[in-house]
């Protein structure tokens, strides 16, 4: 009997995206552009709203005793040489052990797609000492990869560094958060199950740097790119919060119902993922998106796994359907964890 998976849809944008035979064409660039110049912080929902203070928070959630702390940065990037990628990165923190260390249960990794070529890569490492910043946001996991502000207020401007050497994989670049922050159940701060947790998001970050995998160094045209930086713990519940061009927030309620399409197998690990999900809201016009991971099946590309216990599966995603009665269509990611 196969467990359906527990979804998570991230970074969906509003932007149109036309695809024909697996190549993808965009009406005007590829990715959405950030919609402001604001820096996030001086945004006036996130200095005056019912939110928490994510300045603050940056710094204060990495020296926190309890629990799980995940970074998750995810680019979508358009080369100067005019090659369209999707990058993650991410960072899951386990403090507690001796001199401001974690005691060996952190994770750490990244996957790269190719949109031109379909091709993918990915790296995952685990149990090796990670260190973190007391007042500011620093976490470095090994001589692999390191997230750290640039500035005082621990978000204006933020660098990620990563060496890979084993895969051939490095990547160099700063994202600038601009306007309006999303704040997971409307404010930031939530119980979600039984666990209290802090949860905001910076879907349309300005990004700059470079990165390289097999030999070949790429440069971002950050005119053209954007990043989605996600910082999260680990509870689960079925709701979703929408993020408006103008800052308006609303939370909308999901459907916990909801149906996978398009199973494959992974070759590494023997789970069983899927490509494909109708996802339907609790609203008053019957919303619902269906997301699609394009060539995922035969590719087979997205999974992270640190042995038997511990795996998910991020997927470049197209969707489209209908929100509060009117069509969408765009690009995200859909991220699976499999049921317990």
């Amino acid at each position: 009997m196969l467990l359906k998976p527990l979804l998570c849809l991230w970074a969906l944008s509003s932007y149109h995206l036309v695809t024909r035979a697996q190549t993808y064409e965009s009406r005007g660039e590829l990715w959405l552009a950030p919609t402001s110049n604001e820096p996030s912080i001086q945004n006036p929902y996130v200095t005056s709203g019912p939110t928490l203070n994510v300045s603050l928070n940056q710094a204060i959630r990495v020296q926190s005793p309890a629990g799980f702390n995940s970074h998750w940065v995810g680019h979508w990037i358009t080369t100067t040489e005019n090659l369209h990628f999707v990058l993650i990165t991410f960072s899951n923190v386990v403090n507690g052990g001796p001199d401001n260390s974690t005691d060996g249960d952190s994770a750490n990794g990244w996957l790269i797609y190719s949109l031109a070529s379909g091709g993918s890569s990915s790296s995952f490492i685990a149990g090796k000492l990670t260190t973190f910043g007391q007042d500011k946001l620093r976490i470095q996991f090994g001589d692999q990869y390191e997230l750290h502000s640039l500035t005082d207020d621990n978000i204006s401007a933020i660098n990620v560094i990563a060496n890979y050497t084993e895969s051939n994989f490095s990547l160099n670049t700063t994202f600038q958060p601009r306007g309006s922050l999303l704040f997971n159940g409307g404010s930031g701060s939530l119980y979600w199950g039984s666990v209290f947790n802090h949860q905001w998001s910076s879907s349309a970050a300005y990004t700059t740097g470079t990165f390289s995998t097999n030999g070949t160094r790429h440069t971002i045209d950050p005119k053209r790119s954007t990043t989605w930086y996600n910082q999260q713990s680990d509870a689960i519940k079925a709701f979703a919060t929408a993020l408006y061009p103008n800052g308006e927030q609303e939370v909308v309620s999901v459907n916990p119902d909801i149906k996978p399409k398009d199973a494959w197998v992974s070759p590494a690990t023997n789970r069983t993922w899927y490509g494909s999900f109708e996802v339907s809201f609790l609203d008053e016009y019957n919303s619902v998106i269906t997301a699609v991971a394009p060539d995922v099946i035969n590719r087979k590309f997205g999974e992270a796994s640190f042995g038997p216990s511990f795996a998910f599966c991020d997927s470049f995603t197209v969707y489209n359907g209908t929100w509060k009665g009117q069509s969408v269509r765009g690009w995200g990611i859909v991220e699976q964890w499999p049921a317990s």
